[in-house]
């Protein structure tokens, strides 16, 4: 199946319930709304990233192709609304993979060289083994993992190799034997391709099966599948058709009686054995070439395993129309420096202004007040009040409301952008980002997009929990991928501890895939996130966000749309 498209793992929601019982994520909260965890675990780039981050891989959606380059898992760009099942393959895709990452070791398996015969056969013996370990840390992969083997080697399980050549079919039994040993539904295709192995390879499956069982007993690092992956192959390449008996029952040309029996006694014993000796040389030829020839194959021509068999479906799954796609941008660089004075002083007077009209306004929501009355804790100072029959000495907190609050602003940073947007922009971002970070229960976080690297990117300016940096000045180019960003804004966010989650773009027109904008600010509203928008100059912003989205033509404008945008949405916290 190649190293770099191994197989998956994954069930449906049992999949994901299982996951999730071994690794306890709670539902995540967003303020009122939360964020539940079925939801969550409907939508494949939050679960791809929350399966990266535990198994410490990066995983990446976009493009066409499943596979992995040792480091990176990629998935391709898949249907926005996928189907359960699509969706579970590409979480078990996630999931294997993972596995090799893990628990491969890439170098040694580069120094053996194989080639494409032990290859495969390795390939049998290490998805088990590096699933076999991934489950030992996370018990419910064991499941998902079994569920793909039974859909694609029993209940959608395609001809065999062997229905068609015989040395193929040793290849199956190797694998179905492997598959075997976690799902016993695969027996039966086991016993079907060792049969055909029997019939034209007899006593090959005695030595295969001794070598198995060594793997199956201690196979514990990549070096020793490679072990056992060269002795299969070389009991392979050494196996010989058994050698005819001494003594054969032969019948006469006319198909009556037997012959007599054919020894080293007799006068035409000698002829007799030479002329019927004759014959098995070809037949041994016939039997052993297919087996020896099996070895100056292709890789494509040898059977495919669940990985190559889950690539090639999520492959084949891939979107091509740009309006149904789902893409998460990819982190990327691009040139920044620092505001220009005479900009920096303008946007830490819009800055200062901000906060201050948000601070005031937070101030008596926020304070901790005490309350005097008849019940809470005694209050020693007004007991006084007793000498007069009044009962109210015993003190009460009121609850204070607070700000537990995640903000990520996207900065549009597009061709379209340049001039005067730009420069608004950047003085907006940078007095916005400011004024949050000095507002306390605020985590502010700044990216722009797209980066400079490839189209659908982003570039982090200030991540959440960093201080403001002055790298604020940024030219603008290329296009605006705004449904990639929110994407990765949701993958970043998600694992934030703040009770309420926005999100803040700032942008001066339509983005590339308006319907994909839509659709991913839909799911982001769905789980719970909260989505604002500032336009630059340009009311597009209000038709993609008509409630909750306002315009500015020039710094001064920016305090009071940012306080008619937030002065609201940061009150709606939860209890500090």
């Amino acid at each position: 199946m190649g190293i770099w498209t191994m197989n998956p793992s994954c069930l449906r929601f049992p999949w994901l319930t299982a996951h999730y019982r071994i690794l306890p994520y709670p539902a995540w909260a967003c303020g009122d709304a939360m964020i539940r965890t079925k939801d969550v675990l409907n939508c494949l780039p939050l679960v791809a990233s929350i399966l990266g981050d535990r198994y410490g891989v990066q995983v990446r959606i976009g493009g066409k192709e499943a596979c992995t380059n040792g480091k990176v898992i990629h998935l391709p760009s898949l249907p926005i609304d996928c189907e359960p099942e699509l969706l579970a393959l590409a979480k078990g895709f996630t999931d294997h993979e993972a596995a090799h990452i893990r628990h491969t070791d890439f170098g040694v398996l580069q120094a053996a060289n194989l080639d494409p015969v032990t290859f495969n056969l390795f390939n049998c013996l290490e998805d088990w083994r590096v699933e076999k370990m991934l489950s030992g840390i996370f018990p419910g992969c064991r499941r998902n993992l079994n569920w793909l083997i039974r859909r694609f080697f029993v209940k959608r399980a395609q001809p065999r190799a062997g229905d068609d050549s015989p040395a193929l079919a040793v290849l199956d039994y190797v694998l179905l034997t492997v598959r075997a040993w976690d799902v016993d539904e695969v027996t039966p295709a086991r016993q079907h391709a060792a049969s055909i192995v029997e019939q034209h390879f007899p006593s090959l499956i005695g030595a295969l099966d001794a070598i198995l069982v060594k793997a199956y007993i201690h196979c514990p690092d990549t070096m020793a599948a490679v072990k056992y992956a060269r002795q299969i192959a070389q009991c392979i390449r050494q196996w010989e058709p058994p050698q005819p008996t001494a003594t054969t029952k032969c019948t006469d040309k006319d198909g009556q009686g037997d012959m007599p029996q054919l020894t080293k006694e007799g006068t035409d014993s000698a002829s007799q054995i030479d002329q019927q000796s004759e014959p098995l040389q070809p037949l041994r030829a016939l039997s052993a070439l297919p087996l020896k020839a099996l070895f100056h194959a292709e890789a494509q021509d040898l059977p495919q395993q669940l990985g190559e068999i889950m690539a090639i479906e999520l492959a084949n799954s891939s979107v091509e129309s740009s309006s149904d796609v789902l893409t998460v941008a990819v982190e990327g660089t691009r040139q920044a420096a620092p505001l220009p004075a005479e900009q920096k002083l303008q946007a830490l007077q819009a800055s200062i202004a901000l906060r201050t009209r948000l601070q005031g306004f937070l101030q008596a929501q926020t304070q901790r007040r005490c309350s005097i009355g008849c019940r809470g804790t005694l209050h020693a100072n007004s007991l006084y009040r007793l000498q007069v029959g009044n009962a109210r000495v015993f003190q009460k907190e009121s609850v204070q409301l607070g700000l537990n609050t995640a903000v990520h602003v996207l900065l549009d940073v597009s061709g379209s952008m340049a001039g005067a947007p730009i420069n608004l922009a950047n003085r907006a971002c940078f007095a916005v980002a400011t004024a949050l970070s000095h507002i306390r229960g605020v985590n502010p976080a700044v990216t722009a997009f797209p980066a400079v690297t490839e189209t659908n990117s982003v570039f982090p300016i200030m991540r959440h929990g960093q201080a403001v940096p002055d790298m604020f000045d940024i030219r603008a180019s290329g296009g605006t991928p705004l449904a990639g960003a929110v994407w990765w804004v949701l993958q970043t966010m998600l694992p934030l501890k703040e009770r309420r989650k926005m999100i803040l773009v700032i942008t001066d027109g339509m983005p590339d895939n308006p319907l994909a904008a839509n659709n991913a600010i839909g799911v982001a509203q769905k789980l719970g996130f909260e989505v604002y928008g500032l336009g630059i100059r340009d009311e597009h912003i209000t038709h993609l966000l008509p409630h909750t989205s306002r315009v500015v033509n020039d710094l001064p404008d920016l305090v009071p749309a940012m306080f008619a945008l937030l002065q609201t949405a940061l009150l709606k916290g939860g209890v500090a």
